[in-house]
């Protein structure tokens, strides 16, 4: 489905009666075709297809797998450990993590294993509330919760998972003593520029290989995250047994991460359409188990997500049974009713066995670009369809 079609499900059915203004002039005939001009013509007069937006989503509970407070402190502390560390870094001063900046990482992560592995049936979401902040923090949080969860699965022990969070925790740190003008460039690198950024492995190991408080597991993870089993990845392109266990943890969150949070070069992808392409490179460049026991973890349809259904409505997710997530309710228009008296009703999945979900939309990019947007000619684009790793 085009990004223009997002929430347009109501073009091209007709108008069942007479539109009239709040000054009585008659708007739209009965029988008009409904087009985005219509649309555009009904939101001047305050009746908006974001009206429409807030029916489906009203009341849809919509969190990440922390509360908000929880996530904003985990967030403070990376920025202040990455912080110090490129300030540091600017003044030709020594680059280093202090003792004191160690208990905050080191209280956040025991914070979130308790959080995370107390829960059986707890499904990961990316959460939005952090979306003005730099990329590179928020994707150590992100990568930190779900190597928990997948460490968890896999039935590692609780020190095991420790050490795991705390590399997934600093695994990127090495991007603080990287040309900043790179990691925040809109566009592609070119083959040099990404060449200095793949160095960010083997900056942030230097950075951390003599703090002896930190297990040699979250060194190696540091160092090695972007290595691959095929050989392909980097620093060193080792490959198969050369890459332990709790590497490739890391490196398919950090990978499925960065491909379902929007970045400054692209925006972020389909949950369903990531995990086909990790499954795809799960063949030769990732490790097939941990890709398995990963997405026991992820919730493919979250409430409060777009959908489209495979009948082509489109609509919100309202809950999912986490015993069957592919298959959640789906709050949908109702075109029966009055297009000024818009019902919403909730489509069963689990019942409606011939229904599935076909393709995705992001709920809030529409609202967002939909407020900065005067008319309605213009929606947001949807999330790629193919994605290109920068860093």
């Amino acid at each position: 489905m085009k990004p223009q079609q997002i929430l347009t499900e109501l073009i091209g059915c007709r108008i069942k009666s007479p539109i009239y203004s709040n000054e009585g002039h008659l708007l739209l005939k009965q029988g008009t075709v409904i087009d985005t001009a219509v649309l555009s013509k009904l939101e001047r007069h305050s009746i908006s297809p974001l009206d429409l937006l807030n029916k489906l989503t009203k009341d849809i509970p919509v969190k990440g797998v922390l509360d908000d407070q929880e996530m904003e402190k985990s967030l403070k502390v990376v920025k202040k450990v990455f912080e110090n560390v490129l300030n540091n870094h600017s003044k030709g001063i020594g680059a280093t993590i202090p003792d004191e900046h160690l208990k905050l990482v080191e209280e956040v992560i025991n914070f979130l294993i308790e959080s995370l592995t107390g829960t059986g049936d707890l499904l990961y979401t990316v959460s939005d509330m952090l979306e003005n902040e730099p990329y590179t923090y928020k994707h150590s949080i992100n990568v930190s919760i779900l190597s928990v969860l997948t460490a968890k699965a896999l039935k590692y022990g609780t020190e095991e998972i420790k050490n795991i969070a705390l590399g997934a925790f600093l695994h990127d740190i090495g991007k603080m003593l990287v040309d900043q003008s790179l990691i925040t460039k809109p566009d592609l690198l070119t083959s040099a520029e990404k060449e200095l950024v793949n160095q960010h492995p083997k900056l942030g190991y230097e950075l951390i290989k003599n703090i002896d408080k930190l297990p040699y597991t979250a060194k190696q993870i540091v160092l090695l995250h972007h290595e691959k089993l095929d050989g392909s990845g980097y620093p060193y392109s080792i490959k198969g047994i050369e890459i332990p266990e709790y590497v490739r943890i890391v490196t398919i969150c950090d990978m499925y991460d960065a491909m379902t949070t929007n970045r400054v070069y692209r925006n972020k992808m389909p949950i369903y359409k990531v995990l086909e392409l990790l499954m795809h490179d799960a063949v030769y460049k990732l490790d097939r188990k941990v890709y398995r026991y990963m997405i026991e973890n992820i919730c493919v349809f979250p409430p409060g997500s777009g959908v489209v259904l495979s009948d082509g409505r489109i609509g919100v997710v309202a809950f999912y049974r986490t015993a069957n997530p592919t298959r959640p309710h789906v709050r949908v228009i109702d075109l029966e009713t009055d297009i000024t008296d818009i019902k919403v009703e909730t489509v069963n999945l689990e019942r409606k066995r011939t229904l599935f979900v076909a393709d995705t939309w992001d709920v809030h990019e529409f609202r967002k670009g939909f407020k900065a947007t005067p008319g309605f000619g213009e929606l947001p684009h949807r999330s790629n369809d193919t994605v290109e790793q920068k860093h």
